[in-house]
């Protein structure tokens, strides 16, 4: 008998460690993990919905700085929505905060990991060099949407922290679409991120930036991915022909944002998920689809204080 129940639960680890090793590049950083499947991402018994208060502050100001010309590079704080996700003190994907309790990041960040231990971190520009004390919080439920690993489908999680972040002028929600019906095609989007500069590089220490433009869902399925690879929930940017630059291993779950026009801040339009290769020609970077999500992001974040302005 024991013998079967140790066989059980070593079919169990195994088939957790593998579940990095992906068909489709997620562009996480994967530390290793055995336990996570065994506990996954089960959210404390005795929590509740609190009714959602508001704030007064401004979502989606994105800090002027004075820039490098041509380099990658973010400004210190440029991008305070910003947040670091470790696991064991190992750095492995982004996120971005929506309002003072919650951020989103990619669910394959979270699926398979024991989320209580990730920690976030807000506020950070170098990571392997802090000049400040930034801003630590952890997690104390992960929110995963219906994530299918076979196509990365529905790849978007919630995580509710363990208290609320204050808002300043270095640590400041994202806002989300107020048009759920917005493409955003040929829109030049931002994708930022600490992950690699190249596709077997390694992680960067500092905060790095890229601009790519939208492009249809239409043609992203008539580039070198199969056309059932790309749903509806998922939104295609970059330079398919030319493959000048994408997000890539370590941005996942990090944010594409793009620029309002009537106030010019920013809105967050999708989240890092998945390629092949990084700035590869013929395959675009894949995010998903934030427009999508709307109601179920508000829907599970009624305690967190949205800025109202």
């Amino acid at each position: 008998m024991w013998k079967c129940l140790f066989i059980l639960v070593l079919v169990a680890l195994t088939f957790t460690c593998s579940e990095g090793d992906l068909v489709q590049d997620a562009r996480a950083e994967y530390p290793k993990n055995i336990f996570g499947g065994l506990w996954g991402n089960r959210p404390p018994m005795m929590e509740t919905n609190k009714p959602r208060t508001t704030c007064s502050c401004k979502c989606g100001e994105r800090n002027e700085v004075s820039r490098i010309v041509g380099g990658d590079e973010a400004g210190i704080n440029e991008f305070p929505w910003m947040a670091r996700l470790s696991y064991f003190k190992r750095f492995y994907c982004g996120g971005m905060l929506i309002n003072d309790r919650y951020v989103l990041t990619a669910a394959h960040c979270v699926k398979g990991f024991m989320w209580f231990m990730i920690k976030v971190t807000f506020g950070e520009h170098n990571r392997c060099n802090a000049t400040s004390r930034p801003e630590t919080r952890f997690v104390l439920r992960a929110i995963a949407n219906k994530f299918t690993l076979t196509n990365f489908d529905n790849d978007i999680a919630l995580l509710r922290l363990n208290e609320r972040v204050p808002i300043s002028e270095t640590i400041k929600p994202i806002c989300l679409p107020t048009n759920n019906k917005n493409l955003y095609v040929g829109v030049k989007a931002v994708a930022s991120g600490w992950g690699t500069l190249t596709e077997e590089g390694k992680v960067s220490c500092t905060l790095q930036e890229v601009e790519v433009p939208v492009i249809s869902n239409q043609e992203c399925r008539n580039t070198k991915y199969t056309s059932s690879m790309i749903t509806d929930n998922m939104l295609c940017a970059g330079y398919p022909k030319t493959g000048q630059k994408d997000s890539c291993q370590g941005d996942s779950g990090g944010p594409l944002i793009a620029e309002r026009k009537h106030d010019k801040r920013y809105e967050l339009i999708g989240v890092v998920s998945w390629g092949n290769g990084c700035a590869r020609v013929g395959y675009p970077g894949v995010y998903t689809r934030v427009t999508n999500y709307l109601d179920w992001i508000r829907e599970n974040t009624q305690d967190g204080c949205y800025c109202t302005d």
